[in-house]
């Protein structure tokens, strides 16, 4: 099992995000990167279909800019 910790700032962009595509969000797919042993940058993606494709939209949540 993996653990993801989020701040409360962190699930509130998260739900800004998703809000923003209501009516094609089924789920969001959450990655964190914490390889550089500094910190962790938090992503949050989600797919959906613009002009006809299927696209997937991510937006980073937390990056380095937080540390």
């Amino acid at each position: 099992m993996n653990e993801i910790t989020l701040c409360k700032r962190e699930l509130d962009a998260i739900v800004t995000f998703v809000s923003k595509y209501p009516s094609s969000v089924d789920y969001v797919k959450i990655s964190v990167d914490s390889s550089s042993g500094i910190g962790s940058i938090t992503k949050v993606s989600l797919k959906t279909v613009t002009n006809g494709d299927m696209v997937e939209i991510t937006k980073t949540i937390t990056d380095e800019s937080s540390w």
